[in-house]
């Protein structure tokens, strides 16, 4: 499907990396992605626990708690799915193919893709796949607004 004969999605496909930052719950905190349909494939999870230590892991699941907490506020819905990977014979073919994998998803899924990672911006706006970038050295700056009290 090309992008400007499909409609506006309100469906966001978030990369590993935003995930394991929280940077994705804190910007759904903050009402920038309320009400948007948060796309989590199940070999997401799969790529996770290849790629990642213990604590980037715990990351990950914190932040898919935290989405799950989101979404019985109704803050978000959150659209699990199934989608079947190629069979990955080592961890570096996986680290070669994660953003390819990931941009496939988003294609597939008909969803707006937010990542931190620039290469990954460039390969999905290259096929005028949707793209939120939202860069690695400003995780800390929302980190720390949302420290910041609020009026929620």
């Amino acid at each position: 499907m090309n992008y400007q004969d499909s409609e506006a999605t309100s469906r966001v496909l978030p990369d590993i990396c935003v995930l394991i930052s929280h940077t994705l719950s804190r910007i759904i905190k903050l009402g920038y992605l309320e009400n948007f349909e948060i796309v989590i494939p199940d070999s997401m999870e799969y790529i996770v626990q290849i790629l990642c230590d213990g604590r980037l892991q715990a990351g990950f699941y914190n932040e898919i708690d935290e989405l799950k907490r989101l979404e019985t506020q109704r803050k978000i819905d959150i659209l699990y799915c199934s989608y079947q990977i190629p069979e990955i014979k080592s961890k570096n073919e996986l680290i070669k193919l994660e953003d390819d994998l990931i941009l496939e998803i988003a294609v597939v899924t008909d969803s707006i893709l937010l990542t931190s990672d620039k290469g990954l911006r460039g390969k999905a706006a290259s096929i005028k796949q949707p793209v939120l970038y939202f860069p690695a050295k400003f995780q800390k700056n929302i980190k720390d607004i949302f420290m910041e009290p609020h009026d929620y």
